[in-house]
């Protein structure tokens, strides 16, 4: 019997979402091309999985999502005359389960789950390439397709935080998806490792810090970042617009201290409105290492959980 609440939540999700059809499917399918090509090639050539420790909370509640989106489109449609909900369709060698499709509009369309935060950057390229390639299979099977559309529900929002991407259906886009599948399908061995460790660590099935028989992602002490070239042009744009960002905080960092000066000494409200005053704040309490040394001999320490950091800096370009 597990008595510990956290303990027994992690166990009977992560033992329900290992029992999954999908959790055991061994097939690539639409969701993973785009990403990471050594994990593709490791489950093209089953490769056994290593890693027992993955972070799986978050595709749980996505699981849990989708299945209650299905739960109510039924409830709407339960003899399925408007809307196809997890329509099996299967092409050549690529099988996949397809979230909704709408016939009367000839529209795909595929849930997703997000934060708040990260809504700003949906959807991805890889994301992008997913619903496409379910359009090229619908297409294959008969059915009419117009549109491809992503929606994202953020997992710590409302209502107002749904986003919704819609495109045209472009076959072309869902052939160069197919041919990326295509190309490491033809690697007569695994592509080097595309994510770093930290990452790697939490959320791939085939991270093995051994080295043995899994991958051990990117090591910051083992490369030279150089020589690491991130070809995923989605990537660039955005660690530009990070670089970018940076920089507008820092001199807005500095306008509001500049900003700040100017008010030393003025107390009251201005004519519109705004009050300005200050306040006396108590000093920092710290412990005196060297006071405790003297008393106990050694300084007791509690090492706090580790974290990863970013760093995007400018290399002068490739």
């Amino acid at each position: 019997m597990i008595t510990d609440p956290k303990e027994l939540l992690l166990h009977v999700l992560h033992s329900k979402d290992a029992g999954r059809d999908r959790s055991k499917q061994t097939q690539v399918g639409p969701s993973e091309i785009g990403g990471c090509r050594r994990k593709v090639w490791y489950r093209l050539n089953a490769q056994p999985e290593t890693n027992d420790n993955q972070s799986k909370l978050a595709a749980i509640m996505g699981t849990a999502i989708h299945a209650a989106i299905e739960d109510a489109i039924t409830t709407l449609d339960p003899e399925g005359k408007t809307y196809l909900v997890e329509t099996e369709v299967a092409y050549g060698d690529m099988k996949a389960h397809v979230d909704l499709f709408v016939p009367g509009i000839g529209a795909v369309i595929d849930w997703k789950t997000s934060k708040v935060k990260n809504l700003s950057y949906f959807p991805s390229a890889q994301q992008r390439w997913q619903v496409q390639v379910y359009g090229y299979l619908l297409s294959k099977n008969g059915y009419e397709v117009k549109t491809v559309n992503l929606v994202a529900i953020a997992r710590d929002g409302d209502e107002k935080d749904v986003k919704v991407h819609s495109e045209p259906y472009d076959e072309v886009s869902a052939l160069e998806a197919l041919q990326w599948l295509a190309n490491v399908k033809a690697m007569t061995e695994a592509p080097a490792p595309e994510k770093d460790e930290s990452f790697c660590k939490n959320y791939c099935q085939y991270y093995d810090a051994s080295g043995e028989m899994g991958c051990v992602g990117l090591k910051k002490e083992r490369i030279v970042l150089e020589e690491v070239v991130i070809e995923d042009a989605e990537v660039d744009s955005h660690a530009l617009k990070y670089l970018q960002l940076d920089e507008r905080i820092k001199e807005l960092e500095k306008e509001k201290d500049s900003l700040k000066a100017s008010f030393e000494g003025t107390t009251g409200t201005t004519a519109s409105g705004i009050q300005i005053s200050w306040t006396t704040v108590k000093g920092r309490e710290t412990v005196d290492s060297e006071q405790v040394e003297k008393l106990l001999g050694f300084v007791p320490k509690v090492v706090g959980k580790e974290s990863i950091r970013l760093n995007i800096k400018p290399s002068g370009g490739k």
